[in-house]
């Protein structure tokens, strides 16, 4: 089931690995996952992760121990995902750029 998930993501986000099996596809995802950050992906990235860090800062100076734990806890999670969501479009351009040059 969660290969099933995994396969259907990778389409989704990579088109070009449709024709290819399991063991090529990882083959091919590990190497392009290699391949050097550009300019746009480094000043995209970076950007993502100074509105990341905007936009999850908090006080904690009224809270007790537990409230700041709990606190502490609910940001890093939201911070994970607001990372996913902003700095992983980068990612998958630097993927799909690796995943051509092995493919021409």
């Amino acid at each position: 089931m969660i290969q099933k998930i995994t396969e259907e993501i990778e389409n989704l986000l990579y088109p070009e690995l449709r024709p290819y099996r399991r063991n090529d596809r990882t083959r091919l995802l590990r190497k392009a996952s290699e391949t050097p950050l550009d300019f746009i992906e480094w000043a995209g990235i970076l950007a993502a992760l100074v509105l990341v860090v905007s936009v999850t800062r908090y006080g904690v100076a009224n809270f007790g121990l537990a409230d700041r734990i709990a606190v502490g806890l609910v940001n890093f999670l939201v911070a994970i995902l607001l990372l996913g969501v902003t700095a992983g479009p980068f990612l998958v351009r630097r993927t799909r750029r690796g995943l051509r040059s092995q493919m021409h």
